[in-house]
């Protein structure tokens, strides 16, 4: 039961990438001037790798890699699964903030149930690979934890790849995830404090 759910939740993503997809090609054939946005081409595009990717490393993991090809290969295709899930924050990014073009410029042929259920997906992706970032990145390095990011680089590439992924249970995670980054940010500014102190006298 728990796979069959879990399975549904990483389709879910899918499905947003192919709306996307689908709407933006809509808007080119029915030629939606107003929607005539530089950044149209780039969200097609960047959808059909995202789909074509997304399934081929969902089938093939880097364990898989590493056994078949060593893991010289595996670690090029680890770092080749970064660079997409980096692009990848970009692309979901741009097509935010295209939706929201569409919604200010009032572009009427750009009005479908498709720009809505992409408005609230893109944003809910946003806010979790903020979260993701935040924690696992940017406190780290504001507290002086460089070497913690570079040893849990996996980690992060795991939470992007959850959030893209799972993004029901990063949601579910995320209160847990600022709890943490709460207290490191206390222990930092205790830290800096005493340090502080010392130096004054």
């Amino acid at each position: 039961m728990r796979y069959i759910g879990s399975l549904i939740i990483n389709l879910l993503i899918f499905v947003l990438i192919t709306i996307i997809y689908l709407y933006t090609n809509k808007l080119e054939e029915i030629g939606c001037d107003c929607s005539n946005n530089p950044d149209r081409v780039f969200i097609k595009t960047y959808s059909i790798i995202s789909l074509v990717f997304l399934l081929f490393t969902a089938f093939v993991s880097i364990e898989v890699v590493g056994k078949m090809m060593g893991s010289v290969i595996a670690m090029v295709y680890s770092l080749l699964i970064l660079v997409f899930y980096m692009i990848f924050i970009y692309y979901i990014y741009t097509t935010f903030t295209y939706v929201r073009y569409l919604i200010n410029e009032k572009c009427k042929c750009s009005e479908d149930i498709s720009r809505e259920i992409i408005m609230m997906g893109t944003f809910i992706e946003l806010v979790l690979f903020f979260v993701t970032i935040l924690t696992m990145i940017i406190i780290p390095v504001l507290t002086n934890s460089f070497s913690y990011v570079i040893e849990n680089i996996e980690n992060v590439e795991k939470d992007i790849k959850s959030d893209i992924y799972n993004p029901v249970s990063s949601l579910s995670k995320s209160p847990k995830k600022l709890m943490k980054s709460s207290k490191d940010i206390n222990k930092f500014l205790k830290k800096s404090s005493k340090d502080l102190k010392k130096l004054s006298r």
